[in-house]
């Protein structure tokens, strides 16, 4: 019966939500990065490490290389290092193998993420949909002119060669920060492309 009423209750659009309140209720998400070439993907309900070298506690711990022997993780985080269907917090995700790389295509609060090492990208850019976001780990420099068919809103690189592979890319306005927001209804309406340093 307690369940019945709480459904029903709404809030009240005359009282201001505060900024980050909006943020939550839009679906915010930030993607940072970590010391040694490793991600924080934080939506509403998850927060995923992406090659995490350090022992926060995290919803899931996710891996594009070989790198299980290097994960320090709590017990109750779940290690996702293969191909197949996953979810966690909300966070829709997919596998896909490319000989002995992995790279994950995902759904976070509404937007659609694609993440992986340069390489693996290129090798599978044919079989991939367009994502909004697009998360380049760049362990080498290659043209990276081919991620235009692959992110409708931005191009994220991060890595060791992130600066030097993003001028491969062919955009003039190339930003640099530590960690990226957003919201689903306001990606940019034309591709940018941001170095996670």
């Amino acid at each position: 019966m307690e369940t019945a009423q709480y459904m029903k209750l709404s809030y009240d659009k005359s009282i201001p939500l505060s900024r980050k309140q909006r943020y939550v209720s839009m679906g915010y998400m930030e993607i940072a990065i970590l010391p040694h070439t490793s991600l924080k993907i934080k939506g509403k309900y998850a927060l995923l490490g992406i090659d995490p070298q350090d022992n926060s506690p995290y919803n899931g711990a996710i891996l594009l290389g070989n790198l299980t022997g290097k994960v320090n993780q709590p017990k109750e985080t779940v290690v996702i290092s293969g191909p197949g269907e996953y979810e966690i917090g909300g966070v829709k995700m997919t596998g896909m193998r490319n000989e002995e790389d992995v790279l994950y295509s995902m759904n976070i609060d509404g937007v659609e993420v694609l993440l992986g090492k340069v390489k693996t990208l290129e090798k599978m850019q044919h079989k991939l949909k367009e994502h909004n976001i697009v998360v380049v780990n760049c362990d080498n420099v290659t043209d990276s002119s081919f991620l235009t068919s692959l992110a409708s809103n931005v191009v994220l690189f991060y890595g060791e060669k992130a600066t030097e592979l993003s001028q491969t890319f062919g955009r003039d306005n190339v930003k640099k920060m530590s960690k990226f927001s957003t919201v689903r209804d306001k990606l940019p309406a034309e591709v940018e492309t941001v170095v996670l340093a």
